[in-house]
């Protein structure tokens, strides 16, 4: 029994650190509101936040902004990722287009999402279209840049064994390329779904009629923090199960690539 124990300790050592950290600020914050340290008004209780918190989830006063908020980030997702992902794969596996579209893409990758606004709402105007459009250009980059790297860090030799055996460039392409970039597409998955996330927060707070940005400036202008914290807390929940998710996905498609991490 006492092995065992040992044994699970040992194995999620890294994670009990994490949630000990988490606990121990927790607590140390709810003294301080308790002993009225700090203001009870800025910083309430944590104990108090997440009563209030389950209780509006209990009564559904998340859901229709979190529906949103899913919806935008999601469709945004799908638009620039996918996009970044077909386009990553061409610029990594041919040179020339490389050669013409990099310098591009090392440009504008650098600007502030948020700078691209105004000439966003010129083009699609204040609705949805707009909202999209900005998740979608906040997709994009991490996701190119990650999906090419992955392609070019594929070992050349791979290339010569398939060409050797007579294979066609879509055999290469499935059997060589789509693989051995595997992890970069996942971690650039990864990389894009936080950018889109984040990014469809800050756009409904800039302009949003609706959905967890929206709820957040809200909470703040009218000072009612526990609604403000309850949404931090529902976007940290939801950007902890998109990397639980998507490293699951990780495990199922390429577990050699956690083996190999293992063993080092």
């Amino acid at each position: 029994m006492k092995n065992s124990l040992r044994k699970m300790i040992a194995r999620y050592r890294e994670n009990l650190i994490t949630l000990a950290l988490i606990l121990g600020f927790l607590l140390i914050w709810e003294l301080l509101a308790r002993a009225g340290l700090v203001s009870r008004i800025i910083f309430p209780a944590p104990s108090r936040i997440l009563v209030l918190f389950f209780a509006n989830l209990a009564a559904g006063k998340y859901t229709r902004d979190m529906i949103v908020t899913f919806s935008r980030v999601f469709s945004g997702f799908l638009i620039g990722g996918g996009s970044a992902l077909v386009l990553g794969l061409i610029m990594g596996w041919s040179t020339r287009i490389r050669r013409v579209l990099d310098p591009i893409v090392a440009a504008l990758h650098p600007i502030p999402k948020f700078a691209l606004l105004p000439m966003v709402i010129i083009l699609f105007g204040i609705g949805e279209s707009s909202r999209i459009a900005m998740v979608s250009i906040g997709s994009f980059f991490p996701m190119l840049i990650s999906t090419m790297v992955g392609v070019l860090q594929i070992n050349p030799t791979y290339y010569e064994v398939i060409e050797n055996y007579g294979a066609s460039r879509l055999d290469t392409f499935r059997k060589v390329v789509l693989p051995g970039s595997l992890p970069f597409i996942i971690g650039g998955m990864r990389l894009a779904l936080k950018s889109a996330l984040t990014l469809t927060i800050g756009v409904e707070m800039v302009f949003g009629n609706s959905g967890l940005g929206r709820v957040l400036w809200l909470s703040w202008e009218t000072m009612r923090m526990t609604d403000m914290y309850s949404v931090l807390l529902i976007v940290s929940i939801i950007g902890f199960g998109l990397t639980w998710s998507l490293e699951s996905l990780k495990k199922f498609l390429i577990p050699w690539h956690q083996e190999v991490r293992s063993a080092e």
